[in-house]
């Protein structure tokens, strides 16, 4: 007879519990503010974690590149965080393979997302609460830059890269809507004509996000 292995869960106050979270973007490339598919895989992962530890200050797993609007709405995992670690722990990544899926837009600028989870002890949620959504520290904004630039082949002073903190991947759209209003300040400071807002996720595809999740042992 078979028997199936349980996975134990730990508990206490210093258990670990995995908490989605993303980083919305866009890429502005030129004076003329143009999208281009910028969804490469980053360079060096352990500067990118560097980065986002000196934002968040806790363990981080993010993914190896960013993904497409499309890309995030159909990858189940990201309703997974408990299981994203326990895969990905060990690499410290979160692979997502080749991008799939480009279509010819155009000039037109491509909404990036790029998801992280982050192992935080249980009686530590609260004080990270605090933490997500928080506005970038200017050392963190620069080593999150510099850590993503060669990836995306921006060049500083010419292209321009818009982005956000880490939100709590629920919380996604507010980033969205945020990243929106700056990308319009960029078109009109660059005297060139709003393409218009990228559009939110589905509510529902958000509400089966967990706001963290155990992580088994």
């Amino acid at each position: 007879m078979v028997q199936k292995i349980k996975r134990k869960v730990k508990k206490g106050p210093k258990a670990p519990h995995a908490v989605p979270l993303a980083i919305v973007m866009t890429a502005l490339y030129g004076f003329e503010r143009a999208g281009r598919d910028f969804r490469r895989s980053f360079e060096d992962m352990d500067r990118l974690r560097a980065a986002l530890r000196l934002q968040l200050d806790q363990e981080i797993i993010p993914a190896d590149r960013v993904l497409s609007f499309r890309e995030y709405l159909d990858w189940g995992l990201k309703s997974s965080p408990g299981r994203l670690v326990e895969m990905f722990s060990r690499s410290g990544c979160i692979p997502m393979g080749p991008a799939v899926g480009e279509e010819d837009h155009g000039p037109r600028p491509r909404l990036g997302i790029l998801p992280i989870i982050a192992v935080v002890k249980g009686n530590q949620l609260e004080t990270f609460g605090g933490r997500i959504g928080r506005e970038w520290s200017e050392l963190a904004r620069v080593a999150f830059q510099n850590s993503v630039y060669p990836a995306f082949n921006l060049i500083a002073g010419y292209d321009l890269l818009l982005y956000q903190p880490p939100h709590h991947a629920r919380d996604i759209n507010g980033a969205i809507a945020a990243v929106n209003q700056m990308m319009e300040d960029a078109f009109h400071h660059a005297d060139r004509a709003y393409p218009g807002p990228f559009d939110p996720f589905p509510i529902d595809a958000l509400s089966r996000i967990p706001i963290q999740e155990s992580i088994s042992g």
